[in-house]
Order: structure tokens, then sequence, then C-alpha cells
């Protein structure tokens, strides 16, 4: 079972890094918190395939690689 531990983006746009924490942690605690990523389209704006790819690159290589398109 997985807490949403809150999510640090930008106001009004509903994407950013998510905080989760397991209440299972002291028998896995390999992954008793770890943070994704949420990727939001706003209307009317779309992303680039080469822009996707830079930011799962950087969470790739700065996070925890998990993204919530």
């Amino acid at each position: 079972h997985w807490k949403h531990g809150g999510i640090v983006g930008v106001m009004g746009y509903g994407g950013g890094v998510i905080g989760r924490y397991s209440d299972l942690s002291e028998e896995y605690p390999g992954v008793s918190h770890f943070h994704t990523i949420r990727v939001n389209q706003p209307s009317g704006w779309y992303y680039t395939s080469d822009a996707l790819r830079t930011i799962c690159d950087i969470w790739d290589r700065h996070g925890s690689g998990l993204t919530n398109l």
C-alpha cells in the first residue's frame, strides 16, 4: 500500500514530482519511499517527442525513473 506524500509542481499545471511512501517499509526497505514525476499536457499545447525524451532522460538520471504521463 502506497500513500501519497504530496506534490512539488507548478501552480495550475497539475504536474510535478510526487512523493510516494510505503506502509510496509520494514518489510521492503528498498522501496520504503521514492518519487514519481507527473507530466501533464495543458489544453491546446503538445510536447514534442524530443521534449518528452529529454524529461524522461533527466528523470532516469536524477530520479526514480518512474513516470506518470
